[in-house]
């Protein structure tokens, strides 16, 4: 039994227009994140396949110069420039680096350059051999987020071209509830959001559909009084199509859009009011609230779970060397920094320091040379 009472005729019906909408600011978002992938692959990706060429087969040349060498911090991501000038095997070398990492701590870098054996012409700042890993993680979680990005635009493209096709071909019709979570007034249209529900939860990913100029989604107290939006299913269509409330987008003829509405109608009114007249509230805030929410909460997570591999790494990990505690360690704060290094110490003393607990000759403990100057 249906939620409301809104008699359809019992055949099929096809429903008119394109009732279920691409997403929002579509091509606007495809060319922005698209420019980025490529501006970031363009500006980062030669620089990693070159180090990552050398770090196969290194050597470092004390005599070679950095000129003009650079770095700058902005909230974490470091940019490191510099001009590289050797000479190997006779030959002259001139070429100009760039590379990108993230890096929470402060102070200045020490930097040999390096170059491949196999390759002179390859040639690279020892720093960005040490923070490969670190280049290679940044690099990647950005171009899974701008190509991440693309893909969903165009995969909710897609899946509303399908659905419209779909929804024209006549087909058994199931009035659902969908829960509307927003409405977006442009240019005289109405751009709802809304999503599918069952026992009242929310189910599955957002719909947006457009209404045009004059109409407005048909609405609906259930027999609890909670405001729904009122769908159809088709037998073609996977996703519930939500209805105007002139049942405009349905193909009936007057005599079945008129006994609909008015049984509809007198249904509404027993409940508590004319539903189909009630508009749905505006939730831009509410949303914006949510996906805010959401974000902190994955950054929560993330930053939980670094810091929970980080105590591991220092306190009980069984090698000093593992490069992605490595590298966490070296990203923490001066005075977790170092108590992590004493952690380390404790259990690796004999040894070289790792990454992030060396001395200024990259060798000896920086815990050591605390120790001794306080």
């Amino acid at each position: 039994m249906s939620f409301v009472d809104l008699p359809l005729p019992n055949r099929s019906i096809a429903l008119t227009g394109r009732p279920v909408a691409a997403p929002a600011a579509m091509l606007f978002t495809i060319v922005m994140l698209a420019g980025l992938a490529i501006g970031l692959g363009i500006w980062q990706g030669p620089g990693l396949w070159r180090d990552l060429q050398i770090s196969q087969n290194p050597m470092t040349l004390p005599n070679g110069q950095v000129l003009d060498g650079e770095c700058s911090t902005r909230r974490g991501l470091t940019d490191c420039e510099a001009q590289l000038v050797y000479d190997y095997d006779g030959k002259s070398y001139d070429t100009h680096v760039s590379l990108a990492f993230l890096d929470f701590s402060s102070g200045d870098y020490e930097v040999d350059v390096v170059i491949s054996r196999g390759k002179p012409e390859l040639a690279t700042l020892s720093l960005g051999l040490e923070m490969l890993w670190n280049r290679l993680a940044v690099f990647a979680v950005f171009m899974l987020v701008f190509v991440g990005g693309v893909v969903a635009m165009l995969w909710g493209a897609w899946q509303a071209g399908r659905a419209n096709r779909a929804a024209a071909t006549p087909g058994r019709l199931v009035v659902v509830p969908v829960e509307v979570a927003g409405i977006d007034n442009k240019r005289g249209a109405g751009f709802v959001s809304y999503f599918a529900t069952e026992n009242g939860k929310r189910k599955g990913h957002v719909v947006r559909t457009r209404f045009a100029a004059g109409q407005a989604p048909l609405m609906a107290l259930d027999a609890r009084g909670k405001m729904f939006g009122v769908a159809v299913k088709s037998e073609h269509v996977g996703l519930p199509v939500l209805l105007d409330s002139g049942l405009e987008r349905l193909e009936l003829d007057d005599a079945e859009r008129q006994l609909a509405l008015s049984t509809f109608d007198v249904e509404q009114e027993g409940r508590g009011g004319l539903a189909a007249n009630v508009p749905a509230k505006p939730s831009a805030g509410r949303r914006a609230l949510r996906g805010l929410l959401a974000g902190l909460g994955v950054l929560v997570l993330l930053i939980g779970g670094l810091v929970g591999y980080w105590v591991y790494y220092v306190t009980s990990g069984g090698d000093a060397f593992e490069s992605l505690g490595m590298e966490i360690n070296n990203m923490m704060p001066e005075p977790l920094n170092l108590w992590g290094c004493e952690q380390l110490e404790a259990r690796f003393g004999g040894g070289r320091a790792p990454f992030g607990c060396t001395a200024d000759d990259y060798t000896s403990w920086k815990t050591a040379t605390t120790k001794t100057k306080s």
